[in-house]
């Protein structure tokens, strides 16, 4: 027993003594050990580590649409819009109007860099206008002369600008692209604040996109139309969002004889049942500073729709059978459309189309709204985007002067009355706006 205790007490001398000798080392091994274990993390993610997101997109893109949302992450424009349609400055800090709206002088804001390192010049902004000179008066201001006054010309420069290679002035940087000939395939932007990385991969179809937000390729699948089996899909956000800048509507063939009495196109008009939450009255955005809330708003009402069809001239040919031509994503509203005018009495035949010049007599699709309240394209007689083919002197004039007019009070004013008379008119039906979906894991 005295031999064991022995033992234990020359052991413990023996630590004693070792503790003694290297406590020194061991103090500072056990606050490396203490480092190691809670500051490498934090070093590695401070100094090696890159938040990735990877998001997928439906569409063909080359570098010259690619959607503004990746463009606007790259770069910037002379100016900037609002989302009620307010024209904001950006790279410019400042301008001037001359000549009744035929003379733009923009001048840059100081200390803006290129992502190469390079300051920006005013003769690298590189906007390739038909119909507009520009004219550089020095290294910070840029003239654009314009044949006609066209009021809407703040808005087309709020598009970013680029060097060659999507070098563009924005938090984003390009790192890689991959692309087959002009198309392109993956975008790779890095930030140039903060340890982020997000990748852009582009699908021909929806259904492609959900699959490769099933098998793992993507994080983030946006702007989907039917989430279908996805809500149910394990560790899954679904975010819906409302596109006010898109509205879905009925075009009509105003050259079709069918459509060219107004009392008919307004008796189809009332016949259909509006059941969706975010109605389109007209093709103007509800949040824009020129939107008429105020216009005729064809709620359903099949009696009123009866009395009208009757006044219209040779009723039972029109309504012998009606081709609604309609884009497969809107096929369930087509089918309620086709339903509401039977119950009117009108013969109507389903066609289910994959392009949009193909010929028509009832069409319906979804349309893009553009930021500023200019409608001239899509309902001016004269312009080949006038898919209604609808001719109205008043409403050419209005269009004609509302880009003409720099006077935002008597802009609105005109805009108003457009849209008033448009949907008086009705060569479309304006129906809702359309709900898309942002799919993420969790």
């Amino acid at each position: 027993m005295k031999k064991f205790l022995r033992k234990i007490r020359f052991s413990f001398l023996l630590v004693v003594a070792f503790l003694k000798k290297h406590q020194r080392l061991i103090i500072l091994g056990f606050f490396l050990g203490l480092l190691s274990f809670w500051g490498l993390p934090r070093i590695y993610k401070k100094f090696f580590f890159y938040q990735l997101e990877r998001i997928g997109y439906v569409g063909k893109f080359s570098y010259e649409n690619l959607p503004l949302e990746i463009q606007e992450k790259i770069s910037m424009g002379l100016t900037t819009i609002s989302p009620d349609g307010h024209i904001l400055p950006q790279v410019a800090q400042s301008w001037e109007i001359n000549k009744e709206g035929k003379e733009y002088i923009f001048t840059l804001k100081d200390n803006l860099f290129w992502q190469d390192g390079k300051p920006l010049k005013a003769q690298e902004v590189n906007y390739k206008f038909s119909d507009v000179t520009t004219k550089f008066l020095d290294e910070k201001r840029i003239k654009f002369e314009l044949k006609e006054p066209f009021s809407p010309f703040l808005s087309v420069v709020s598009q970013p600008i680029f060097k060659r290679g999507l070098v563009g002035l924005g938090e984003y940087k390009v790192k890689k692209v991959k692309r087959s000939g002009v198309i392109i395939h993956q975008v790779h932007l890095v930030s140039l604040k903060e340890r982020k990385k997000i990748v852009f991969k582009f699908y021909p179809t929806e259904e492609a996109l959900k699959t490769a937000f099933k098998l793992g390729e993507i994080d983030i699948a946006m702007e989907i139309t039917q989430p279908g089996e996805l809500s149910l899909w394990p560790k899954t956000k679904i975010i819906p969002k409302v596109r006010y800048n898109r509205f879905v509507a009925l075009f009509f063939n105003t050259h079709n004889s069918k459509f060219s009495e107004k009392s008919f196109r307004q008796a189809l008009a009332y016949a259909i049942q509006k059941k969706w939450f975010y109605r389109a009255l007209t093709p103007i955005n509800p949040y824009s500073w020129a939107y008429n809330p105020n216009v005729k708003p064809y709620n359903f009402d099949l009696e009123n729709a009866r009395k009208l069809l009757k006044k219209t001239k040779n009723n039972e040919e029109k309504t012998n059978q009606i081709e609604l031509s309609a884009i497969s994503s809107l096929i369930q509203t087509a089918e309620q459309i086709k339903k509401d005018w039977e119950n009117l009495g009108i013969h109507c035949k389903l066609k289910i189309i994959n392009r949009l010049d193909e010929p028509f007599e009832a069409l319906l699709t979804s349309q893009e709204i553009p930021p500023d309240p200019d409608q001239y394209i899509f309902w001016h007689s004269t312009q080949e985007l006038n898919i209604t083919r609808y001719k109205n002197p008043k409403i050419d004039k209005l269009l004609e002067e509302g880009r003409k007019t720099l006077d935002k009070t008597k802009r609105k004013e005109i805009y108003l009355d457009f849209q008033k008379s448009l949907i008086e008119e009705v060569p479309a039906i304006f129906l809702y706006h359309p709900v898309v979906y942002t799919v993420s894991k969790i």
